[in-house]
């Protein structure tokens, strides 16, 4: 072969392999490694331009060379990244998914990212990846724009209470006419112990009412049951220990709630309720009783010398 022919047969296999880089067949790195293999050493030293002059004729011609198959992508890591660089993907991927677990991203656009920053670990996706990035920041826009060009639904009307002018108290039938506002002042209205003296811990219920809870330290507690739309109690609850400090003085702070300087009231517990007894005579023993006053019911319990007195409106029973 001379020399003529095989810069002939060089030049054409440099043809085709333009060919496959522009057609998107193969990548740049691997067109500039399958060209050095392809040059002669003296060309290897004054280097070779990859562009043809212009003017010339680059129809490829019937050789050998078009018979070899052609170079196929194969997918492997690069090894020019730095370790600084693949912690740092790691660290975008572990963000990127938190942010869609506290319902910052959504998961298919949390997913798509770390793959998208996967594909820059191999080589020869380069297009796949910028490809993948207009379609990734494309779905974050949308989804901004939509968030702040939509409006929100509007709220589910709530029912208003109307109270008669200069009453912000109004009796209510079927509930204890006590509003919750009403509760602190009216149970240290009785100079004795237990007093509250924090504020009263409300807890939502899926129910018709809502409840509250305060703790007279680890002896006794009194609770309620209330219309989270009114305000207004429907049942009440105090309880403590038999030997508690101040258990045997519960039933007068609840009378004085519901049924202020009732006689009758004080009278109820101690001959229906204790039948005319005190508290340590039901001491290790079980005991229940109730009774009606007016429209309210009472209920008192003592088991395993716990006392429980439970107060009811008529709508709550």
């Amino acid at each position: 072969m001379t020399l003529k022919e095989g810069m002939s047969s060089t030049e054409d296999r440099l043809a085709v392999l333009r060919r496959m880089r522009k057609e998107g067949r193969i990548t740049r790195e691997e067109y500039d490694e399958l060209a050095r293999a392809y040059q002669r050493p003296e060309e290897q030293k004054e280097g070779f331009s990859e562009e043809p002059d212009v003017g010339s004729d680059w129809s490829v011609p019937d050789t050998e060379s078009l018979d070899r198959p052609a170079p196929t992508l194969q997918l492997a890591l690069r090894r020019d990244l730095s370790g600084l660089y693949v912690t740092g993907l790691a660290i975008a991927a572990g963000a990127l998914m938190v942010a869609a677990s506290i319902g910052a991203l959504p998961w298919f656009v949390s997913i798509s990212a770390v793959a998208l920053l996967a594909t820059t670990l191999f080589k020869g996706l380069r297009m796949v990846t910028r490809i993948g990035a207009i379609a990734v920041a494309g779905i974050v826009i949308i989804g901004v724009l939509s968030s702040v060009g939509g409006t929100e639904a509007p709220a589910a009307p709530q029912p208003v209470v109307t109270l008669p002018a200069g009453d912000s108290h109004p009796p209510v039938a079927g509930s204890l006419d006590v509003y919750m506002d009403q509760v602190t002042e009216l149970w240290n209205s009785v100079d004795s112990p237990p007093r509250i003296v924090r504020g009263l811990t409300r807890q939502n219920e899926i129910g018709e009412y809502d409840t509250f809870l305060y703790r007279f330290g680890e002896w006794g507690r009194v609770a309620g049951a209330f219309d989270p739309n009114s305000e207004v109690l429907y049942a009440l609850l105090a309880a403590g220990q038999v030997n508690g400090e101040a258990t045997d003085q519960l039933y007068l702070h609840l009378c004085f709630m519901v049924a202020p300087f009732s006689q009758e009231c004080i009278d109820s517990y101690h001959q229906i309720g204790l039948a005319g007894g005190s508290l340590a005579d039901f001491l290790d023993t079980t005991h229940e009783a109730e009774w009606k006053l007016g429209e309210h019911t009472w209920r008192l319990e003592i088991d395993q010398n716990v006392v429980t007195i439970r107060i009811y409106g008529a709508d709550a029973i």
